[in-house]
């Protein structure tokens, strides 16, 4: 990469960590494209050349927290490690997630933005699918109950996030409270884990 390239990178990363705080803070509704150029210290002019729009920023601000939470989890399915310290790993990453993104800016975007709508459909199902290989490798260390077959497995994924993806009440107690949210996961794994041994 050239340092033409690298400035150029560097600015694009200024205004969309800029914009996704002030969304956070503001609401998108609220903040301007002026606003987040002043913010980035950048031209406006350089907001719409990288970005077309700022619906556009959104969208790509929420494609990236998307494409970001899938690679971690992509990458820690095929880490080589303890079943048990694998578990720790992704329920931490869960609960750095809940923290590090304002969630009502998130679930804001996607309810009003079809476009994102089906971006997050489709993250959801590579992210099911990574989440069962997770448990499927729990079930033949005997972590996790043979018992449960891999349909209702899934079925019980779903409810967990269709209940977080439609209960906007409970986004902010969870945002500002990593402990309850590490609580809510770990009774997420208590429903698969084996129990007849322990």
């Amino acid at each position: 990469m050239d340092g033409f390239e690298k400035r150029r990178n560097d600015k694009k990363a200024v205004i969309i960590q800029t914009a996704l705080e002030l969304f956070g803070k503001y609401g998108f509704e609220k903040v301007t494209v002026t606003e987040i150029a002043e913010k980035a210290r950048v031209s406006k002019v350089s907001i719409y050349n990288f970005f077309e729009s700022k619906d556009n920023l959104r969208r790509i601000i929420v494609k990236n927290i998307l494409d970001e939470s899938l690679c971690e989890t992509k990458e820690l399915v095929e880490k080589d490690c303890n079943f048990i310290d694998k578990m720790r790993e992704y329920l931490e990453n869960r609960i750095i997630y809940g923290s590090r993104y304002n969630m009502d800016f998130f679930f804001d975007a996607v309810e009003s933005d079809p476009v994102l709508r089906q971006y997050l459909d489709d993250f959801n199902t590579e992210n099911k699918g990574l989440i069962s290989s997770i448990i499927k490798e729990g079930k033949k260390i005997g972590y996790f109950s043979t018992d449960i077959s891999d349909t209702a497995i899934e079925i019980y994924i779903d409810i967990f996030y269709n209940y977080f993806l439609h209960n906007r009440k409970i986004r902010p107690t969870l945002e500002h409270s990593p402990k309850l949210a590490e609580e809510i996961n770990l009774l997420f794994l208590d429903g698969l884990i084996r129990h007849s041994e322990q």
